[in-house]
C-alpha cells in the first residue's frame, strides 16, 4: 500500500502542475501492465470542457490551484489541451499510471516542473537521467514515452511498464482480465473496470453478496450520464437485487417531491439485470442538475 501511494503522490506532484481537475485512454491503456486486476481514466480535456465544469470552475479552484495552473503555464503546458490519464493497479501495492498532453513530455517542460516543485517543497521531486525519472529512491519510476506521454510505475511494476513502453510485454487490455476491461467505455469521461478485492464484496452488506467485478463510466455532456454495471456469480444474486432495487426507486419519488427536487431524477434511471450481469442506467439533464445545483448553495 506505501508503494501505490507513493506512485500516486508522484503522479500528482506532475498533474498537479498541469491539470489540478481532473475521448481519452485507448492508447494510454496500453502502457499499462496485463497484471492489472483494476483499471479506470479520465478524458482530462473532456472534463474541463463540460459545463458542469466551467459553471462550477471558480469554486473547485482555490488559491493553491490556480497558483499551480500558473506554474504549468510558466513551463508550456495548457491544461485544456491535456488528453488523458489512465491507472491500473491490481489490487495492493502495484500501480501505474499514464498521463498524456500536448508538451507534457517534453525535456524542457519536465525540467521547468521539476523546477518549480523543488522551489515550493524544498528538494527535488526526481532525479532524471535521459528518459527515466527515479522518484523517492526508486520507489517509483516515470518513462517519458514521447513529447506528450508519460508512464509512472511503483517499483514492482517498474520493468513490466518499462518493456510495454519499448514496445514488448502484454498490456492489460490484451491481457487475461481483457473481456472485463473491454466492458469500460473508455471514450466516456471518466471510466472504470475492475475485479471486486477479495473480502470487500462483504463489507458492502448480504446485497453484494457474490460481487465478482464492476464497471462503468460517468460522462458530462449535455447534462450527465452514469452507468454501472455489477457481475454476480449468480444470475439470481443479479436479478434480486435489481428487484430490491427497483422498489427502493419508486419509493424515492415522493420523496424528492418532498424536498422540492425534480421526479426527473428518478425517470431518468433504468435498472435491468441479464444473465449475471446488474446494470444501471442514469441520466440528468443539465436544467435538473442546474436546479439540484441552486438548492445545495440554498442549503448552505
Amino acid at each position: 500500500m506505501k508503494r501505490t501511494i507513493t506512485i500516486t503522490l508522484a503522479a500528482t506532484a506532475l498533474i498537479g502542475l498541469t491539470a489540478c481537475k481532473g475521448g481519452g485512454g485507448a492508447a494510454a491503456s496500453k502502457l499499462i501492465p496485463e497484471q492489472a486486476t483494476i483499471m479506470g481514466g479520465a478524458d482530462l480535456g473532456g472534463l474541463m470542457s463540460s459545463s458542469l465544469y466551467k459553471d462550477n470552475k471558480d469554486k473547485m479552484e482555490d488559491e493553491k490551484a490556480k497558483e499551480m495552473l500558473e506554474a504549468a503555464k510558466g513551463c508550456n503546458i495548457d491544461i485544456e489541451k491535456l488528453g488523458s490519464l489512465v491507472f491500473g493497479t491490481d489490487g495492493g501495492e502495484n500501480v501505474a499510471f499514464v498521463i498524456t498532453g500536448a508538451g507534457i513530455g517534453e525535456d524542457a517542460n519536465i525540467d521547468c516542473i521539476g523546477k518549480k516543485i523543488e522551489e515550493k517543497a524544498g528538494k527535488a521531486p526526481w532525479t532524471k537521467d535521459g528518459k527515466t525519472l527515479t522518484i523517492d529512491e526508486g520507489k517509483a519510476t516515470a518513462y517519458i514515452v514521447d513529447g506528450k506521454t508519460i508512464a509512472f510505475a511503483s517499483k514492482g511494476w517498474a520493468g513490466a511498464v518499462k518493456e510495454l513502453v519499448d514496445g514488448k510485454g502484454k498490456a492489460a487490455v490484451d491481457g487475461p482480465n481483457k473481456d472485463l476491461f473491454a466492458r469500460a467505455d473508455k471514450s466516456k469521461h471518466l471510466w472504470f473496470a475492475g475485479k471486486v478485492p477479495e473480502g470487500m464484496a462483504g463489507m458492502a452488506g448480504p446485497q453484494a453478496e457474490g460481487l465478482k467485478d464492476v464497471s462503468g463510466y460517468l460522462h458530462l455532456s449535455g447534462g450527465l450520464q452514469l452507468h454501472i454495471a455489477a457481475g454476480f456469480e449468480k444470475a439470481e444474486q443479479a436479478t434480486g437485487l435489481k428487484d430490491m432495487a427497483s422498489g427502493g426507486l419508486q419509493m424515492a419519488k415522493p420523496m424528492l417531491k418532498a424536498q422540492n427536487l425534480p421526479e426527473t431524477l428518478v425517470d431518468g434511471i433504468k435498472i435491468d439485470a441479464k444473465d449475471t450481469v446488474l446494470s444501471v442506467d442514469a441520466k440528468i439533464s443539465d436544467e435538473d442538475l442546474k436546479k439540484v445545483s441552486e438548492m445545495a448553495k440554498n442549503m448552505m
